[in-house]
């Protein structure tokens, strides 16, 4: 069975009960990972919802109900928000996005959030792909994959003639002329973009999305401002 992102969305969230129960974790992921850098106080104000409720859930003493499960999700995973947890993630470690991207815990919320971008702005598109360069972008893309239920390909961070050689994560990846891909990246520059353009030239593969945690050279903007998406969370 073809891989795409239409089918894809029928797998992962056709069942109800099971929808409802990968939600209430998801919810939990990523209350825990915002309590590394806010206070109880603090997400009790933003998702009112009782700070003594929030400790029992991320204790793992109770599961939130349908309800509270919305309000985390909605509101911890709106691009406002986790614009701010990467910033105060900064913060706490001296501003080196390094060591903010090596914690499991900021790494599953960009997971979610890029998911949740895609999937909100391109479901039904036949993206077939996921495109990433090697390193702490295949981490995000990997995760991003694993709930769309996509392959993620890898092209070196190189602008060598080899640029264009690729590798997968997962299963063998198929290139076919004409794909909808999407490219997921942790830092956007005029030089990552160039390889980017490489790749998908050379296979003739259509860029449906570009999804950035942050954006370094502001020119790139306008490069790619015609994309179906294009998103980035810094500045």
């Amino acid at each position: 069975m073809s891989n795409h992102l239409g089918w894809s969305c029928i797998q992962l969230y056709g069942g109800r009960k099971y929808r409802s129960l990968k939600q209430r974790v998801e919810a939990v992921e990523v209350l825990i990972a915002y309590k590394e850098v806010f206070s109880y106080k603090e997400l009790s104000k933003r998702l009112g919802i009782h700070t003594s409720m929030l400790c029992r859930y991320a204790q793992g003493l109770t599961v939130p109900n349908d309800e509270n499960v919305r309000k985390v999700l909605n509101i911890l995973l709106s691009k406002e928000a986790v614009r701010e947890l990467i910033y105060r993630s900064l913060s706490k470690y001296g501003w080196e996005l390094s060591k903010v991207l090596s914690n499991h815990k900021v790494l599953n919320v960009l997971g979610l959030y890029v998911s949740n971008r895609v999937l909100s702005s391109l479901v039904g598109s036949g993206l077939k792909l996921l495109i990433s360069l090697p390193g702490t972008p295949a981490l995000i893309a990997s995760l991003t994959a694993i709930r769309l239920g996509l392959p993620v390909a890898l092209i070196p961070h190189t602008t060598t003639k080899h640029s264009t050689d690729v590798f997968s994560i997962f299963d063998e990846v198929s290139l076919c002329k004409g794909d909808y891909v999407a490219v997921i990246t942790d830092v956007l520059t005029t030089e990552n973009l160039n390889i980017v353009r490489e790749f998908l030239d050379r296979h003739e593969l259509i860029l449906k999305c570009l999804i950035s945690v942050v954006l370094v050279d502001k020119e790139v903007e306008k490069e790619v401002g015609s994309l179906t998406l294009f998103d980035y969370l810094i500045p």
